[in-house]
């Protein structure tokens, strides 16, 4: 008999293999068409990629979309592990909360200190 929990692991890492060979662009074109998979492993995968100009801004404007909030969550950290920002939790970063504004600020600057502005 299956284990669900070893089906779960298995399909998610089945996934996670598979985006790990995508390109960023392809990664990147996914997010935006909001197709980041069942196992929220895009995220992941992204997140071990090097911080460029275009992965950053592309996750700084998903958190600050209407995204479901597990999609922001995971995102959120997936931009925190590329900035290598430790000052927040990815929940302070994705939650609906009068916080929520002037928590994205501070990793807003440190993707123009690290990255650039972003392109119009």
């Amino acid at each position: 008999m299956s284990d669900w929990r070893e089906d779960y692991e298995r399909a998610a890492e089945a996934e996670s293999a598979r985006l790990a060979r995508a390109s960023d662009r392809v990664l990147l074109e996914a997010i935006r068409a909001r197709q980041t998979g069942e196992y929220y492993t895009i995220w992941r995968v992204i997140g071990e990629r090097r911080p460029k100009p275009e992965i950053c801004w592309t996750l700084y404007e998903t958190l600050t979309s209407d995204r479901d909030y597990l999609d922001r969550y995971h995102c959120a950290q997936a931009l925190l592990r590329l900035l290598g920002l430790r000052t927040f939790e990815a929940a302070e970063l994705s939650a609906l909360s009068p916080n929520l504004p002037g928590n994205l600020a501070a990793p807003h600057q440190i993707i123009e200190a690290q990255v650039g502005a972003p392109k119009l």
